[in-house]
């Protein structure tokens, strides 16, 4: 299919090109106008299937461009944006027969939303009216018509009422009963999920057949209606009639373990209760809320009035302290592993609940937002590129998604510190240093070599700025990082003293409980429980 983009405003041309993914309306690279002359020559040299249009231009307006193209038979669709909302350009639009009117800045879900539509209603115009100069309209379309019924009714399109989707019913001739049991089966895969050698609209229409012939015996029935948001690719299956429970989940099963032997994929299925014809698009809503709620449980047969068997009994606080000592060290591979081992163990728990993982996500920030603080780095700069904001907005929709954007959250994190290091003060530089080499024995006169000063000089200028001596500094991260030994591994309190630099199991005693009010053994005891 052919499409023609028409807006003086270059910008506006450009991003719709951009946010929408023209190919899976089986539209090649659209073509661009700025104004109505070019349009008009595009037009005349390869009549375009599809033309979206701003209204408003000052050598021509888009209401003159659908007028011209009328004149001339053209029986595309039509879809108009515009700055400003008005009755009269509305009615106009109406008049002419264009499929949409949208006001600018335009929604990227409104946008689509309203391509997908002009694209099924051509395609249904130009079959309609194919199978008509045959005589044989209704036997072809039989399957499109009540296709396009279903989607209708699953999207609210026809508002969930009896009596209108019963007008419906008879308009398309459809023998269907508006009071009749139906229940919903959907079928979800996650975006992030989908890798090589898939494309996203080809896994779709491979997912469709496979649902369709492994129920029905047939490729697209009109019962299996594919579609996509902004994380999943889903497949709503309407099951005629009471059906028992237990065969709902052998069917579920069923599909589950074919997607896992011929796409190669883990899919989610989830059954509505038993519902009438007006039900369907509440019960699609919810069910989609469920797979949005689902973090652990995937590769399942879930329940609409099931709730997920998360434990929620008691809340997951992440320690701050011990990833700001990570990030201070700048260890991105142990920061994503000891990440990933949290939520490892959280999910084997069935802990892992929504809430508890954009839990985790604010107190992680809240270390990162800290550090660029004390560096002087603006976080809305760092975090500004596409990429990190695409990670983000995807983060709460699984474990996989919010481990990539943790990733490169530790990654841009630590880059942009080290950069900002570069021009860093003496004592900034005698703090690192001390960080990075807390571990083994270190002097005044380390430390001061490092920066190129005498000790002297650099323990009044240590004192004066953090009002702490060089000693009571090494300390403190000697005992950070004991801290963080006696809860994380087996070794005894002996061994961890000297690993973390003190040369006596007492003075390393004595120092633990003053900086921290107990001895090393009660911390890990009462931290461990």
């Amino acid at each position: 299919m052919r499409c023609l983009l028409i807006d003086d405003d270059i910008p506006t041309v450009e991003a719709l090109l951009r946010i929408v993914n023209w190919s899976s309306f089986g539209i090649r690279e659209p073509m661009t106008a700025y104004n109505i002359q070019d349009a008009k020559l595009l037009f005349e040299a390869e009549r375009p299937d599809l033309i979206l249009c701003d209204i408003e231009m000052p050598r021509g307006s888009g209401l003159d461009m659908i007028e011209w193209a009328r004149d001339r038979g053209y029986g595309g669709g039509f879809i108009f944006f515009t700055c400003h909302e008005s009755f009269e350009f509305a009615s106009a639009a109406i008049s002419y027969g264009a499929d949409a009117y949208l006001v600018k800045p335009l929604d990227k879900p409104k946008l689509e939303a309203a391509v997908g539509k002009a694209v099924d209603a051509l395609k249904m115009r130009r079959m309609l009216g194919e199978y008509s100069k045959l005589g044989l309209s209704w036997l072809k379309n039989k399957t499109w018509v009540e296709k396009n019924f279903w989607r209708d009714v699953l999207t609210a399109a026809i508002s969930p009422r009896e009596d209108l989707i019963q007008s419906e019913i008879r308009k398309r001739e459809l023998e269907l009963s508006v009071r009749g049991d139906c229940v919903l089966l959907l079928v979800g895969a996650q975006k992030s999920q989908i890798g090589d050698p898939w494309d996203g609209s080809i896994f779709l229409y491979a997912l469709s057949n496979l649902v369709s012939e492994a129920l029905f015996r047939q490729v697209d029935h009109e019962r299996v209606l594919p579609y996509q948001t902004e994380f999943a690719f889903y497949n709503a299956v309407i099951l005629e009639g009471s059906i028992d429970a237990e065969r709902l989940r052998e069917i579920g099963e069923r599909l589950i373990r074919l997607c896992e032997q011929y796409l190669k994929c883990t899919i989610t299925c989830y059954v509505g209760e038993t519902v009438s014809i007006a039900g369907l698009s509440r019960a699609r809503e919810e069910l989609e809320q469920l797979d949005a709620a689902n973090l652990i449980f995937r590769g399942k047969v879930h329940r609409q009035n099931e709730p997920l068997a998360y434990d929620t009994t008691e809340r997951y606080a992440l320690d701050m302290e011990r990833f700001e000592v990570m990030f201070v060290q700048r260890e991105k591979v142990q920061i994503v592993n000891a990440l990933k081992k949290e939520l490892e163990t959280l999910a084997a728990r069935n802990k892992l609940d929504p809430a508890t993982l954009h839990a985790i996500r604010e107190d992680f920030m809240q270390v990162v937002y800290s550090l660029l603080l004390r560096n002087h780095i603006q976080a809305h700069r760092l975090f500004a590129d596409e990429t990190i904001q695409q990670l983000a907005q995807q983060a709460d929709s699984s474990v996989f998604d919010f481990m990539k954007w943790a990733q490169a959250i530790a990654g841009k994190t630590i880059d942009s510190i080290r950069e900002a290091l570069k021009s860093e003060g003496v004592v900034e530089k005698a703090k690192r240093y001390i960080h990075e080499n807390c571990k083994r024995e270190l002097s005044r006169e380390d430390v001061a070599a490092h920066v190129y000063l005498t000790g002297d000089y650099l323990a009044k200028v240590f004192k004066s700025e953090t009002g702490l001596t060089l000693k009571e500094y090494l300390n403190e991260c000697r005992i950070h990082a004991a801290k963080q030994q006696l809860l994380e591994s087996r070794a005894s309190v002996s061994e961890i003293a000297l690993e973390t630099g003190f040369d006596t199991l007492s003075y390393f005693s004595t120092v633990f409980k003053k900086l921290t009010g107990e001895t090393p053994l009660a911390y890990r005891s009462r931290h461990k429980s």
